[in-house]
């Protein structure tokens, strides 16, 4: 059985003995349903702060990736949302990256990235939760013994 991992390029050579030899170079593509990995499924972020949610996919032929929000309505770039699709290698290969900017009590919620092609569907739910307050402190450490008293004394 043939799977994804397959794919690529092949050479044939023929020979019978006799001159001339001949050869064919072949491409073998697989069709599949997209799949889906999603690194962190829970993620914790302080309001006015930004969060990077991401999610690999694997699709041939390519897949059509997007976010929506946990109502199902697309997420498009803008102030608050960068989009970003990196293609890996090989090419079925990608990791879509979703940046939340300036996070607000609204922003808190679940994410999902979604992934279809001509063979099927998938998709994943990211959580993003207020983990309250970030840190907040006086002055920072001037020296490494300071710096460590203040991680210490903060735990």
């Amino acid at each position: 059985k043939v799977s994804r991992m397959d794919m690529g390029a092949y050479l044939c050579i023929a020979s019978n003995g006799h001159p001339p030899t001949v050869s064919k170079r072949i491409l073998v593509s697989v069709d599949f349903p997209p799949m889906l990995w999603i690194p962190h499924q829970l993620i914790g972020a302080a309001r006015g702060s930004k969060v990077i949610i991401e999610c690999f996919t694997e699709a041939h032929p390519s897949s059509l990736n997007y976010w929506t929000r946990d109502d199902g309505i697309m997420i498009y770039e803008s102030e608050k949302y960068h989009l970003d699709a990196r293609v890996g290698n090989p090419e079925y290969k990608v990791h879509m990256l979703l940046m939340v900017n300036n996070l607000q009590s609204e922003d808190f919620g679940s994410y999902r990235c979604v992934a279809k092609n001509p063979r099927g569907e998938t998709d994943g739910t990211i959580k993003v939760y207020d983990s309250g307050p970030p840190p907040t402190s006086s002055e920072p450490p001037t020296t490494e013994g300071e710096m460590f008293e203040k991680i210490n004394m903060s735990k």
